[in-house]
């Protein structure tokens, strides 16, 4: 979900719930997904709320977990948790932290956060001592139970030590919107079997999700220009450069690249090759989108079906999120 207000947020949530969506999912980047989700739970009642992602290396595993158990309390139980490590620049740059080894880091913070999740209304402390946290709650009780001891936890790869990682230590993998469906076949699939095998996971607890850029229109040129700048903006994360290679697509990043540091958004987006879009977008008519998707579905539980958004006005993004629920609704 993505909107000019919170309050077009909750709008878009509850017209999504009422047209039988099972989930709705909030982003982090512009605003924190945990934010909004409350804003969301105040006005629906049972339409599943993500967070896709909340970045799990900016805030402590505590405040998360706390972060988490208030919403979940706040939704009636309705929360899933999607956590991401979010890129080595941005992390570094932006928050002022050390990257480290992103994937090591996320397995200790899962397990901090189940642990505090299932065990900090109880009388004993949480003790753990890790390569990155070593924590200690003696003396710390949450004084109230929580809607559930147990919130599912989903998390968010595009290498495939990441996404093997996601199916050793989470509930759930969430794919990028740069997750072709040629990459979840060749790439994400054998790393979620290898990390389900790994950490003795029944495939039939866990749930595989990907979130795909979905342009519903009539107007098929103009959706193919809005679903190329969201590739555009994703072209340019370091982090996501395994499916740009898969695909062969290393000539188009570099030019997509310079253009982005050079502030030319409009050489970004010409630099998208119509090959990029049908790789990485579902664009088309309603019937169109829908026989697209089903092609997922051979490899994936759940498609998060996202409407461009990057480089876009609201009214236009408006229009696609809409078109998603008029073509998707049950």
């Amino acid at each position: 979900m993505d909107g000019n207000r919170i309050s077009d947020i909750v709008s878009l949530a509850k017209e999504a719930e009422d047209a039988g969506f099972e989930s709705v999912w909030a982003t982090e980047l512009y605003r924190t997904s945990f934010q909004q989700l409350a804003a969301v739970a105040a006005e629906t009642q049972s339409i599943k709320l993500g967070t896709a992602v909340a970045l799990a290396f900016v805030r402590s595993p505590l405040i998360t977990s706390l972060t988490a158990l208030d919403l979940d309390e706040v939704s009636r139980g309705r929360l899933i948790l999607g956590l991401g490590s979010g890129a080595k620049r941005t992390n570094e740059l932006w928050h002022g932290l050390t990257h480290g080894k992103p994937v090591t880091r996320m397995r200790e913070c899962i397990e901090v956060i189940r642990h505090i999740i299932g065990a900090s209304h109880l009388a004993g402390p949480i003790s753990y001592e890790g390569e990155y946290y070593n924590i200690s709650t003696r003396g710390y009780h949450r004084a109230f139970k929580p809607v559930r001891d147990s919130i599912p936890i989903y998390l968010a790869g595009v290498g495939a030590t990441m996404t093997q990682a996601a199916g050793e230590v989470a509930d759930g993998y969430i794919g990028h919107v740069v997750c072709s469906l040629r990459y979840i076949k060749d790439v994400v699939s054998k790393s979620l079997k290898k990390g389900m095998k790994s950490g003795n996971k029944d495939p039939n607890n866990f749930t595989t999700a990907s979130i795909i850029t979905c342009a519903v229109s009539q107007d098929k040129k103009r959706a193919r220009q809005a679903a190329r700048a969201t590739i555009a903006f994703y072209s340019t994360v370091r982090t996501y450069e395994p499916p740009f290679k898969l695909h062969g697509f290393e000539k188009e990043t570099v030019k997509i690249r310079e253009a982005f540091f050079n502030r030319d958004v409009e050489a970004m987006i010409e630099n998208v090759s119509d090959d990029m879009v049908d790789t990485f977008a579902i664009v088309g008519t309603p019937e169109e989108c829908r026989k697209r998707v089903k092609e997922y579905l051979d490899y994936i539980d759940l498609p998060i079906l996202s409407a461009p958004h990057y480089y876009l006005d609201f009214e236009e993004v408006s229009e696609y999120q809409k078109a998603i629920l008029d073509t998707f609704s049950t």
